[in-house]
């Protein structure tokens, strides 16, 4: 799980950097990172 947490966290940094949609983008990582802690506690396919 941490490297896909430290993978969605350098997704987002260079996305913030490079792009003008930040709300999208962390509104993205957030749809994300909410997906793994699902999993992680209920097992199966998370939200998506």
């Amino acid at each position: 799980m941490m490297r896909k947490t430290g993978l969605a966290l350098v997704v987002l940094m260079v996305g913030l950097v490079v792009s003008g949609c930040a709300p999208l983008i962390i509104g993205g990582a957030g749809a994300v990172v909410a997906d793994e802690v699902i999993e992680q506690d209920k097992g199966g396919d998370g939200l998506f």
